[in-house]
């Protein structure tokens, strides 16, 4: 990580009409180089290879200008290594190549590119759809034109859209991560978002109730044409699977004998790579016993989160629920009646497998049905 290299050179390929070269910057890292230009000229008569100066009398203050720019990158490259920043010829460019200011894009894909190796492949979509959504908004963008009045005139353009409050603090959230990296290897010297604040929408899901609940269980969909063929039967189980286990749909589509152990789940979610564990009681259990198979490297057959919601809605009219039935609702459902039958904040963050305690209150909804049985339990209000 931390070996580079950074020499003097006479560009002779770039000769002047009065035979004189240009002095370059060779920075090489990792096997990639890049050339920077220094600003000075000169005879090949009168430069030395090695070290890479000039040898001429009367040369020493263009020789201390070459050495103060080569001090200059290798200091910057040291603190990214005592950083623990990774080295790239990118970054050399941003800071002290010609397109520091010429392209925010190529700071954005370095960070993508940094970025993707930890982030799950649902959040990458995230930030794909994020780089699609600026280049709508303007094809180049410039280092120094990202300020907070760009960062205004985006969120105008998102919402000439239709995109809610949800879907700008997302927008914003990713925008964040690259201005952050651009901030920590000095790419970028003003953080736009110091004196610009975001509006978070607060997320308010309506959990099932098990009255709810039991109607899917009890839906009848084999008496439906083609159930299995349509999607219908595995996205109630799913869906239900969700609601005895509360993981998500990525982890639940990835499931595979490896992660059951004694009538329990073991798994590292994706989101977050905190790894939970989960007992499976009568129905769960029936459940992967029903679709594992040895055909299967995974538990439960393959279908897209787009075309299980879209299964959701069909039974939500079969069943009589008017909430909004999507995926997710089932995890919120299981936080919901979790927290009804008593169980503290701090068993049910871990079961879900939260890093902040702030996360599962989320997720604690009391249905009116629980907020009653409550508050009858007090005889003041009998």
């Amino acid at each position: 990580m931390g070996y580079f290299n950074v020499k003097a050179i006479l560009r002779t390929d770039k000769k002047r009409k009065d035979n004189k070269c240009p002095v370059y910057l060779r920075v090489t890292i990792a096997g990639r180089c890049i050339k920077i230009p220094v600003g000075l000229y000169g005879f090949t008569e009168e430069w030395q290879i090695v070290p890479g100066c000039f040898s001429e009398a009367g040369s020493s203050i263009r020789n201390t200008i070459i050495k103060n720019k080569i001090t200059a990158i290798e200091k910057f490259l040291w603190q990214q290594v005592a950083s623990d920043n990774e080295l790239s010829t990118d970054l050399v460019r941003f800071h002290f190549g010609k397109s520091k200011t010429a392209d925010f894009y190529t700071l954005l894909d370095e960070c993508y590119k940094v970025q993707f190796r930890i982030l799950a492949q649902s959040t990458r979509k995230h930030y794909l759809l994020v780089r699609r959504r600026l280049c709508e908004f303007q094809q180049q963008i410039g280092l120094h034109k990202v300020d907070q009045n760009f960062l205004l005139r985006f969120e105008v353009f998102l919402r000439a859209k239709g995109i809610g409050d949800g879907g700008i603090y997302t927008h914003h959230k990713v925008l964040k991560v690259v201005i952050n990296y651009g901030l920590k290897r000095k790419i970028i010297r003003d953080n736009p978002y110091l004196y610009f604040k975001v509006k978070r929408e607060s997320p308010h899901h309506i959990p099932l109730s098990e009255k709810e609940i039991r109607a899917i269980q009890e839906l009848h969909i084999s008496s439906i044409s083609d159930s299995m063929d349509n999607g219908l039967e595995l996205t109630r189980d799913l869906f239900l699977f969700g609601c005895y286990t509360a993981l998500r749909f990525s982890d639940i589509m990835r499931l595979s004998r490896e992660h059951l152990h004694e009538r329990c789940l073991f798994i590292r979610q994706s989101k977050t790579g905190s790894v939970v564990q989960i007992p499976l009681l009568e129905r769960s259990a029936s459940i992967v016993n029903k679709y594992i198979s040895e055909d299967r490297d995974v538990i439960f057959p393959t279908i897209s989160n787009q075309a299980a919601n879209r299964c959701l809605k069909r039974i939500a009219t079969m069943c009589g629920i008017t909430a909004n039935l999507h995926f997710h609702l089932s995890r919120h459902s299981f936080g919901s009646l979790m927290a009804g039958t008593g169980m503290t904040p701090f068993s049910l963050s871990k079961l879900m497998g939260h890093g902040s305690i702030k996360t599962t209150m989320l997720y604690v909804n009391d249905t009116l049905e629980n907020v009653r049985a409550q508050m009858g339990q007090s005889a003041i209000f009998k």
